[in-house]
């Protein structure tokens, strides 16, 4: 079957469908980037890395085909593995 993955952010699709959901997810680390490192920097310190990580590296969930991703507060992502139809 055929299938694409779509990313939403805050209600808006980003402009490209991506043929993998690791690539789509690699697109949200990439527009989030700065923060992310920022985070990563300031909780360094208190060994909490990993729970900023366990947010953003959400394995794709196969039983609804619905990913949720958490950047921070008033980031809303999704990312949708839709089937194409012929």
């Amino acid at each position: 079957m055929n299938f694409v993955y779509i990313i939403i952010e805050n209600g808006e699709a980003y402009p490209n469908a991506y043929n993998t959901y690791k690539s789509a997810l690699q697109r949200v680390k990439e527009k989030h980037k700065n923060y992310l490192e920022e985070q990563i920097k300031e909780l360094y310190h208190l060994d909490m890395i990993e729970s900023i990580l366990a947010d953003i590296n959400v394995p794709e969930n196969i039983e609804t085909n619905i990913t949720q991703l958490y950047i921070e507060k008033g980031i809303n992502i999704v990312i949708y593995k839709l089937f194409i139809k012929n």
